[in-house]
């Protein structure tokens, strides 16, 4: 009889155990961190100065700001370089965007489109990455870049963030000799 009292106790502890743990396990998910934007903007412009003269302008439709200090841009972006004089020099846009703090990197998506005034040339790609750090232009992905006299085309592409020197890997296209 003793045994089975202690029996019986045993169960009843290991229930109230197993009950605990799950009102923990509820608490847990109860306190889960929240990783969404913590501001959403809309119909968005940010100019980033130097000297009092425009460095980098961005508009986009939905600018969403997480925690860490990322930002995505959902909705597509516009942005704008202007060199030392405050003359635009480059735009990028694409379907969709963000910005990874951290790194200083920023990514565009979609149908992504790049021009450079002062080369009078374009590139076309689905993805592109701008490193700040680095100063560079990349990507992986099939890219076109169309000038007054050429086509080229090939699959991934790194460039000076100018996109005046640029290198395209696995190249096609037409493009005139010199004589």
């Amino acid at each position: 009889m003793k045994n089975l009292a202690i029996a019986w106790l045993l169960v009843g502890i290991g229930l109230l155990g197993l009950s605990a743990c799950e009102k923990a396990k509820v608490k847990a998910k109860a306190r889960a961190k929240y990783e969404g934007p913590i501001v959403v903007f809309g119909d968005v412009k940010t100019i980033y100065s130097e000297n009092a003269l425009p460095k980098i302008k961005i508009l986009a439709n939905e600018q969403l700001v997480f925690q860490n200090g990322d930002v995505r841009y959902p909705k597509g972006l516009h942005m704008s370089m202007y060199d030392q004089h405050g003359v635009q020099t480059t735009t990028l846009q694409g379907d969709s965007g963000k910005y990874d703090k951290t790194k200083q990197f920023y990514e565009a998506y979609g149908n992504v489109v790049v021009t450079n005034y002062q080369e009078q040339q374009t590139l076309y790609t689905t993805q592109l990455a701008w490193d700040q750090p680095k100063r560079e232009i990349k990507t992986e992905k099939p890219v076109k870049i169309v000038t007054l006299y050429e086509r080229l085309e090939g699959v991934g592409m790194v460039s000076d963030e100018a996109f005046k020197r640029y290198r395209i890997y696995k190249p096609t296209g037409v493009f005139p000799l010199e004589k």
